[in-house]
């Protein structure tokens, strides 16, 4: 079977919009989530149509100033431009120092003024896409891992503001904490076979190697309009539009050369918009995921 993947280009402002919206990837962990109202008021700003037309060209703008292209940075960015725009925030800080004479003992990713309430809150963000393997949900660059990550934040990277070296560099930024806030939306993405949904449903997310891959695409009835995508990263947060231009070149034939660098993300769209979405990895890569951490 030839299958041919077209690269997607990523619209920054349903990224936005995204970001903002998305649900917490494990909810249920000991973290102070940030409460659905407010990022509900956030996303619900951004989503008027005069507020895209007025900001749009801004935050393109924005995110030319990107140096640094890593996902969690892009991610970052967004952020910092909806708490530079909204009505309700006042941006105070972005990556904070805490310093400890020569000695870094890490950075707040965010202090914002809630200004409805007055309060001053430490923000820790991170967007996290983890592919399930065994008991344990593995980064696709096998650098990461889900239990790992919230016990960093739960024992670090949200305490440390609290430590007195943190508490007294604050001050002298005329800055007094009200209270802390985590948020780490993304996609959890199972092994990919027929009983868990296989390409043909459109709420799960899966991953594969090509061989298995290539099986489960076999046993799916295409529409007769449906393309598959490559997805650079920043394509990995909003799913495809709803309306998407037929693609002007050939799409690129499915190789292993395609994960030289590791694990790709994939989509497939039709008329009805995205139906499935994966990573698609090297033969040996659930075999080093396993390995132990």
């Amino acid at each position: 079977m030839s299958i041919a993947f077209v690269t997607a280009s990523p619209d920054h402002w349903r990224n936005l919009l995204w970001a903002l919206a998305a649900p917490d990837i494990a909810p249920d962990a000991p973290l102070p989530w940030l409460p659905e109202s407010r990022r509900s008021a956030l996303a619900r700003f951004f989503s008027h149509t005069h507020v895209r037309a007025e900001l749009e060209a801004r935050l393109l703008s924005h995110l030319e100033q990107l140096n640094n292209h890593r996902l969690g940075i892009y991610f970052e960015y967004l952020w910092a431009f909806a708490f530079t725009h909204h009505p309700d925030y006042q941006l105070l800080a972005h990556n904070f120092p805490i310093r400890d004479g020569g000695r870094t003992l890490g950075e707040l990713d965010f202090v914002v003024r809630h200004t409805p309430d007055n309060a001053v809150e430490h923000w820790e963000i991170a967007l996290k896409f983890y592919l399930q393997v065994g008991e344990y949900w593995v980064g696709p660059g096998l650098k990461d891992r889900l239990d790992i990550k919230l016990a960093r934040m739960r024992n670090h990277q949200l305490p440390v503001a609290q430590d007195s070296t943190a508490t007294s560099s604050l001050r002298d930024a005329g800055i007094t904490l009200d209270r802390q806030w985590a948020l780490m939306p993304g996609r959890l993405f199972r092994p990919l076979d027929a009983a868990s949904g296989g390409l043909s449903e459109p709420n799960h997310f899966w991953w594969a190697d090509v061989a298995t891959f290539l099986e489960q695409e076999a046993s799916v009835q295409p529409s007769a309009d449906g393309q598959w995508y490559r997805l650079p990263k920043p394509c990995w947060l909003a799913p495809l539009p709803e309306s998407l231009a037929t693609p002007p070149v050939e799409g690129e034939p499915l190789a292993d050369s395609m994960l030289k660098r590791g694990p790709i993300c994939v989509a497939r769209y039709d008329h009805r918009g995205e139906r499935s979405r994966g990573f698609i990895v090297p033969a040996d890569w659930a075999e080093r995921a396993a390995a132990p951490a």
